[in-house]
């Protein structure tokens, strides 16, 4: 039998607090979502989610996961009647490894891009349509909790009205970076979770507006040059919602991009790729740019607490926060909140699920973090926090270089490391049959005299590795 209980409180209405209070309204008769900011009824940037105005990236097992938590293709189709665009990522986007351009073939990983505000006006509206979920305006200020002060009982908030209290079952924090959690954990005896924390000094800039459809070359329909060691310029374009595009300028090691419209232009001219210069170029933007530096990976080690209390859980970046540049924070999200699904489907003890969750939370995180600091740390200015850094392994680190640069000569290898980053899922790299296509396309490879200042225009069918 799964879980059934009375209440359950979402602090947090955005990316990773809507998905986890839909999962929740299956097994608790009423959910509420506390949020500190005005919805607002349409698609607009709101004070709540700082990196709003910046690209983001939903993944295809991100796509996936929103459409099993609410049902029959719901978020796709919502979000592709709002006019986001559709297509097989492994085709038609453009990936710049360091070791040069990923290959692009046809590997039916279908992707729906919009903006950040559009993208959670869409989810907001699905889950706005769920009966049993309502949403309250407030500021937590605390954690209520029961005479033992083991047990999490509910939230104290401040509103246009005063002070007032909630009471539930279940309280999840989806408050993103800024979650104070660990500080209200603290007042009630509590030992908050120690931190991870990876820095490499990155920042961005990002401006939308609108192409010709020629300037985007052959048939490619996003591009992603991030920086890498050696390259400290990089950056990204990605079509958003009704032919709108965003650039975004991206610079590690604190080679931080200009604001200014000549500074930004000049870093896009500098890049790892003239081809996102050319498209600025030809480019009608209709915003002013922003800049951001908030990109550090963090994680609060909720997991090796040896005492938390019951009642309480902390989700998405209040867990596990990675540098914005390689988009995976949504889907790693999402994936957290099918994960508490789950679990709260097999059990029938709350408590069970609470004690045991914070490690599913890093289990579902673990891809996405490995990915972001492993990359991050190949930065010589990179500066890190609790975390030992010299237990990477030598063989494994080698043979994902070898990966990167068998992508770029093989569809197969492509399409199985765009599987991989799409779904979250690492291990599919390590699977035998990819291993050998990797040894046997490298061995073939020779010397690499290609051109890498610019994507190969046009995507090639290839010989797909069957995965299991």
């Amino acid at each position: 039998m799964p879980v059934r209980g009375d209440h359950a409180i979402v602090l947090g209405g955005s990316v990773a607090g809507l998905p986890t209070a839909r999962v929740l309204s299956r097994y608790f008769d009423t959910v509420t979502i506390v949020e500190r900011d005005p919805l607002p009824d349409r698609a607009e940037h709101r004070p709540g989610v700082p990196q709003s105005p910046h690209l983001h990236g939903l993944l295809y097992g991100g796509r996936l996961l929103f459409d099993e938590i609410y049902g029959d293709e719901a978020f796709t189709e919502a979000m592709r009647a709002v006019g986001g665009p559709y297509f097989d990522f492994g085709r038609h986007q453009a990936f710049r490894f360091p070791e040069g351009w990923i290959k692009r073939t046809s590997c039916d990983l279908m992707v729906v891009f919009a903006t950040r505000w559009t993208m959670e006006h869409v989810v907001r509206r699905l889950t706005q349509q769920v009966p049993n979920i309502h949403f309250v305006q407030g500021h937590v200020t605390g954690l209520l909790a029961d005479t033992t002060g083991a047990r999490v009982t509910g939230v104290k908030a401040r509103g246009e009205e005063g002070e007032w209290t909630l009471e539930a079952d279940l309280v999840v924090d989806a408050c993103g970076r800024g979650s104070r959690s660990p500080k209200w954990l603290e007042k009630l005896g509590f030992t908050p979770p120690e931190e991870s924390v990876v820095r490499s000094f990155l920042g961005y800039a990002t401006v939308y507006g609108y192409v010709p459809d020629d300037a985007w070359p052959g048939d490619i329909k996003s591009i992603a040059a991030p920086p890498f060691p050696g390259a400290t310029r990089g950056g990204f374009v990605v079509p958003q919602e009704n032919g709108l595009v965003g650039i975004m300028a991206a610079g590690q090691s604190r080679d931080y991009p200009p604001g200014d419209e000549e500074g930004f232009t000049e870093f896009l001219r500098t890049a790892i790729t003239p081809v996102m210069y050319d498209m600025w170029r030809q480019c009608e933007p209709v915003t002013e740019i922003e800049t951001t530096k908030t990109s550090q990976n963090r994680l609060r080690r909720w997991h090796e607490l040896d005492r938390r209390p019951q009642g309480f859980i902390p989700i998405g970046d209040a867990v596990a926060a990675f540098n914005p540049v390689y988009g995976q924070g949504m889907t790693s999200a999402v994936l957290q909140a099918k994960t508490l699904g789950d679990r709260l489907a097999e059990n029938d003890d709350l408590d069970a699920v609470v004690t045991g969750f914070p490690e599913d939370a890093v289990q579902a995180s673990q891809f996405a973090w490995s990915a972001a600091t492993d990359a991050d740390l190949g930065f010589p200015v990179t500066e890190v926090e609790n975390l030992a850094v010299s237990d990477k392994d030598p063989e494994t680190i080698s043979y994902l270089s070898d990966m990167r640069r068998a992508a770029t000569f093989d569809g197969g290898v492509a399409s199985a490391f765009f599987r991989a980053q799409a779904t979250l899922n690492g291990g599919l790299l390590f699977q035998p049959q990819v291993m050998e296509r990797v040894r046997t396309v490298l061995a073939e490879a020779g010397p690499d005299e290609r051109d890498h200042e610019r994507p190969p225009e046009w995507s090639e069918d290839a010989e797909p590795i069957a995965l299991s």
